[in-house]
């Protein structure tokens, strides 16, 4: 029972993984209603995509060992970019929360209070 317990974050992991990387194309930001995102921001959000699956991989592979934890992380892969991409088709208002927070600034930095110093 306790094992179950760790699929359902895994899943989880892995289906933001696969919204994060289909919001940053035009087509499904078009489908839920959202501007397009700047090329920065779009590889910055797929940079974050990739790391949520390595994590999977990696969590996967350390609870479950490597047979068993490799095929779990394939098979809750394909299950989750299915699901994703019937959502997308059906139902892509459901994605609307999550593309409109991804279009939003960042905020500004801060000044650290150093002040930069040229070198002669």
């Amino acid at each position: 029972m306790a094992a179950y317990l760790f699929y359902l974050p895994l899943g989880l992991c892995l289906f933001m993984a696969f919204a994060l990387l289909a919001l940053t194309q035009f087509t499904h930001r078009r489908a839920t209603g959202t501007a397009e995102l700047s090329t920065q921001r779009a590889r910055l959000i797929r940079l974050v995509a990739t790391a949520l699956l390595l994590f999977a991989l990696t969590g996967a592979i350390k609870h479950e060992n490597s047979g068993f934890g490799g095929l779990l992380w394939a098979g809750l892969l394909s299950l989750c970019a299915c699901t994703v991409a019937l959502l997308l088709g059906w139902c892509p208002q459901i994605f609307s929360p999550l593309a409109r927070l991804m279009a939003k600034p960042l905020p500004p930095e801060r000044p650290t209070g150093k002040t930069e110093t040229t070198l002669r």
